[in-house]
């Protein structure tokens, strides 16, 4: 019983995931076992509540579940059409689905993944919104669920939760542990890194031509007011992000004296993404962004370089630079902190291992195609650099990130299903071995807003996106500043906000954030992601 009740849980979705028109019957088979819904029944049940007893099996998961099973059936989601169409073609959408058709298969036991797409797509269309039901009317064809696949499943998403959850409470532990032991800190005489520093901050538009890859690099420069060099920080963002989406923190960070530079990457960027969606590329973003991101940003180190005395007055200490990297910022910042690409395990990875438990494995995973992944993108300008729920595991494997030998400062989240926090996020930061590293893990914080709205429906939580947004913000502005402060502008009278005490000064009630220092002492899941 409680078996199927998971499993209904987990498939619901699904079904919203991978959504799709109005086949009759759904087959539900265990080996030599089985049964069938039909639609129409589910229907019936969906909108009154009524004709439990034509549910099979399923009508012992209902009892006393009505209105949640009801609720599961008919939520809507407004996702437009063409974006679901546009991302079911790409590669990591052929994935998913693929992955999502061993599961729910035609009624002759063939992968239903073309099936899956095409409700997907209706349903996505259909004025009735995106729901369970409305993708179950939109099936093309009766479909069956293979039950012993959907378990093994059901097991392991069941695992990892539970694990996440221990993790989180054995680092909250140590993180007080940590606490305890360190000294006190008076923290009524150290300023307040929540607010905004004593510099005005001036903000210029640059645009900066690469000729050898004919490439715009627009960024945006934060300069604190003064005459003084000030070291520089850059803030590098995540796939189809506006250039403008840390544009409060980069005036927070330049408010305590350092220059900001946010440049657009341009096979990655929201113009990028946009041009997808109208059809103009078959995928979401360019593969050869693994290479050209870490570049963007060397070549506008390079032109500020050049710019600094005729336009900046000699202003900007560029021998000192910070990466802030987001999630495939992230991922540029590790490489330009001389983490090195892995193909051998990457390719691996792509070829046994379950994508649909850590998406950003099918976004590393077009890595491959590019022919050369051997490149080496460090610059060793950059002293440091801030993770803020970054991917690469797959990417750089074993050994690529033992040659990141600058101060890392790590931020993950417990709620994240792009990057997870014990499938992604752990084993990388496990592999570091930079003089010194930290790791903060932040409770219930989404990886962006898209997944906040998309899987709002599916969590007892339900707090509105700014109020999170404005949580994330008041992490990063005091972390960041400290971080930076401590080992860019090598000022040793911040290193006490990098401990554990202090992020439980700035801690909400509501989405703690935790803090250790070196190692990880707790061990991560064992748990068998292979297909």
């Amino acid at each position: 019983m409680k078996r199927f009740a998971l499993l209904l849980g987990v498939l619901a979705p699904f079904l919203i995931a991978f959504p799709g028109r109005a086949a009759e019957r759904i087959y539900f088979n265990y080996g030599l076992l089985g049964f069938s819904i039909e639609i129409k029944d589910l229907e019936t049940f969906a909108e009154t509540g009524q004709g439990v007893d034509r549910l099979g099996y399923l009508s012992r998961l209902v009892s006393g579940r009505k209105t949640q099973m009801q609720g599961v059936l008919k939520t809507q989601y407004q996702v437009d059409p063409t974006m679901v169409a546009q991302f079911s073609y790409t590669q990591s959408g052929e994935q998913l689905l693929q992955e999502a058709g061993d599961i729910i298969q035609t009624s002759s036991g063939q992968n239903g993944a073309s099936s899956l797409r095409a409700a997907l797509i209706l349903a996505a269309g259909d004025a009735q919104g995106l729901s369970a039901i409305n993708f179950l009317r939109q099936l093309p064809t009766d479909m069956r669920v293979d039950v012993r696949h959907a378990l093994r499943l059901v097991r392991l998403i069941r695992s990892l939760l539970q694990e996440t959850d221990r993790f989180v409470m054995d680092l909250e532990q140590q993180s007080m542990a940590f606490a305890k032991s360190e000294s006190g800190v008076d923290w009524s005489k150290l300023p307040d890194l929540r607010q905004a520093g004593n510099s005005t901050v001036q903000k210029q538009t640059l645009e900066i031509r690469d000729a050898g890859r004919d490439r715009l690099i627009v960024t945006d420069l934060y300069l604190p007011a003064g005459t003084q060099p000030v070291p520089l920080i850059v803030i590098s963002n995540g796939l189809g992000a506006r250039r403008d989406l840390f544009d409060e923190l980069a005036q927070q960070i330049a408010s305590h004296g350092f220059a900001v530079a946010v440049p657009e990457h341009p096979g990655s960027n929201r113009d990028r993404l946009l041009a997808f969606y109208q059809g103009l590329y078959r995928e979401n973003f360019d593969a050869a962004e693994y290479v050209d991101r870490p570049r963007d940003v060397t070549v506008l180190l390079d032109e500020l370089t050049r710019r600094n005395v005729s336009e900046f007055s000699d202003r900007l200490n560029l021998k000192q630079v910070g990466v802030f990297g987001y999630s495939f910022g992230g991922t540029t910042a590790l490489s330009l902190a001389g983490a090195q690409f892995d193909r051998a395990q990457l390719r691996a990875d792509c070829e046994t291992q379950r994508a649909i438990v850590n998406i950003s494995l099918l976004y590393q995973c077009r890595a491959l195609d590019l022919s050369q992944l051997d490149q080496n993108l460090h610059d060793d300008r950059v002293k440091a650099v801030y993770l803020f729920v970054p991917f690469g595991r797959s990417l750089f494997g074993q050994m690529g990130l033992r040659d990141v030998k600058v101060p890392v400062f790590w931020e993950a989240t417990d709620q994240d299903v792009l990057t997870p926090l014990l499938v992604e996020q752990l084993p990388a930061y496990r592999r570091l071995t930079a003089p010194q590293k930290y790791l903060a893990v932040a409770k219930g914080l989404p990886h962006a807003r898209l997944t906040h709205d998309t899987l709002g429906g599916f969590t007892n939580r339900q707090t509105p996106w700014n109020e999170l947004k404005h949580i994330s913000l008041t992490y990063h502005s005091a972390l960041t500043v400290a971080f930076f402060k401590t080992y860019v502008a090598q000022n040793a009278a911040y290193q006490p906000f990098l401990q554990a005490n202090y992020t439980q000064i700035l801690s909400d009630r509501n989405y703690p954030i935790g803090l250790i220092e070196g190692e990880v002492e707790m061990g991560e899941a064992e748990l068998d992601f292979s297909r």
